[in-house]
């Protein structure tokens, strides 16, 4: 990093997390930081909005370790000021018309054969299920771990134990962690998210809705002199000469140093396909997405849902109850934080997974609305009295998602992390452009979602300083 000089001019793209925390983790550094937000408000898919005394958040969003990972390791290298609220009780799950609650202990024995009984895993399937979820708990080394990447989860699962009842826990899981299918989901990727939810024990909120993270790393970025300008949309970088000379933002910024937290494959756009080799260009064609996301919001006068956390799947043996319900993960921030409503009133999102790359818009359109139709079905059959207490209530599409975020489609994470795509078969951070990297969920990190775009930021911090 020529010793963090501060004629090193830095131009990130992007208020994610990604771009926030990796933006303010570089001006710690000493380098000249300017970040540049398309929107007039900071945080992509993890932005907050304000609405008639409610705050809600642009997803549907829960964190796995909080400040134990790596969002407080960054905010403590930044001084960045970020609060964490965790739960007693980790989960509320229901499949197959049984219902069981899920503690933060998921790796110790009796909360395990707690789960097994409530959730209704087969007697003769408990042995091999309790087997499972130790392996799934114990230390791997990186080796081990780089075998389990091109492993499918659901074949991993396969080797221990086969219980329709499990099975559809783990589908909970794996969407939540990684918004794909058990089947596509790499089980080193898997356990990773897992066993750093297991061994934290602090799956919690941000006091302040989701906004609160970037929005510290920002306020630390500008404490140390970087520079932030919102509404400011990059119509282009420039190339010259396989080197990053800078972007076209409404006239040309200079910089010695161009990081894109929007997307490999629409950085590769922004910056000229001629500009990178063939092979690259195709890596990135064939890159696989996560899937996308629905989500009705609701601003309730009255606490109507009393779990702080809860993933609900269909009774899949009642045929019109599949057809007519959605499988959904419904977090309540305002059980985190009170202080998003206002007293005595309650903030619920309530969240499904869309099929990816929806571009077409009368496509997207009908299949998403049918969705949203069918949460708020779930949602009426779950809690019959909830429409009499809407303050109102938001439909979010994929499109929503893409509006917000910059990318064309509406993902919910990015790459998908399925066997061929995490570990050493992700794209990293570096490109073959002098000059121009990659951070956020896209590349160079691992784990869940918003704390995989955080570990992309570490990882590409420490590689530019240690340049």
């Amino acid at each position: 990093m020529a010793g963090g000089k501060k004629d090193n001019k830095v131009v990130v793209i992007g208020t994610g997390i990604g771009g926030a925390s990796v933006s303010a983790l570089l001006a710690k550094e000493g380098m000249d930081v300017t970040v540049l937000e398309r929107n007039s408000f900071p945080g992509g898919k993890a932005a907050s909005f304000d609405r008639e005394g409610f705050i809600y958040d642009t997803g549907v969003h829960w964190l796995a370790r909080g400040e134990k990972g790596p969002m407080g390791e960054i905010a403590d290298i930044v001084g960045a000021e970020i609060k964490f609220q965790s739960m007693d009780t980790a989960m509320e799950y229901t499949t197959g018309g049984r219902t069981a609650q899920l503690s933060q202990n998921m790796d110790e024995e009796e909360s395990l054969q707690k789960l097994f009984e409530e959730i209704g895993v087969l007697p003769e399937n408990r042995e091999g299920a309790h087997a499972l979820f130790k392996d799934l708990s114990r230390e791997r080394t990186p080796e081990e771990l780089e075998v389990l990447d091109e492993v499918s989860f659901s074949d991993y699962i396969a080797r221990f134990v086969d219980d329709e009842q499990l099975n559809r826990v783990l589908d909970g899981f794996t969407g939540m962690y990684m918004c794909i299918s058990r089947r596509a989901a790499s089980t080193g990727e898997f356990i990773l998210c897992f066993s750093g939810q297991a061994k934290e024990k602090n799956l919690c909120y941000p006091i302040g809705g989701m906004r609160a993270v970037p929005v510290a790393y920002l306020d630390a970025l500008e404490s140390m002199g970087g520079e932030l300008r919102y509404s400011t949309p990059v119509e282009h970088i420039v190339i010259e000469g396989g080197k990053v000379r800078g972007v076209e933002a409404g006239g040309f910024i200079p910089a010695d140093m161009v990081i894109s937290n929007n997307g490999v494959k629409e950085t590769i756009a922004l910056a000229g396909r001629h500009n990178f080799p063939d092979d690259y260009v195709a890596m990135a064609d064939n890159l696989r997405l996560s899937f996308g996301a629905v989500s009705v919001k609701y601003a309730l006068d009255a606490e109507v849902v009393s779990s702080p956390l809860s993933c609900y799947f269909p009774d899949f043996r009642d045929e019109k109850l599949v057809e007519r319900q959605a499988a959904i993960f419904v977090p309540v921030p305002s059980a985190a934080d009170p202080s998003l409503v206002p007293p005595g009133c309650q903030l619920v999102l309530a969240g499904s997974l869309a099929p990816p790359g929806l571009e077409e818009p009368e496509q997207a359109k009908a299949i998403c609305n049918e969705m949203l139709d069918r949460i708020e079905n779930t949602m009426q059959d779950l809690y019959p009295n909830i429409e009499e207490h809407v303050v109102w209530k938001i439909r979010t599409d994929t499109r929503y998602i893409a509006e917000i975020s910059g990318r064309w489609t509406g993902e919910v994470i990015g790459i998908a992390q399925n066997r061929h795509q995490v570990g050493r078969n992700r794209p990293s951070s570096t490109t073959p452009v002098q000059g121009l990297y990659l951070v956020g969920a896209d590349a160079g990190g691992r784990g869940v979602g918003t704390e995989m775009a955080a570990d992309s930021a570490l990882n590409l911090w420490r590689m530019l300083r240690n340049a």
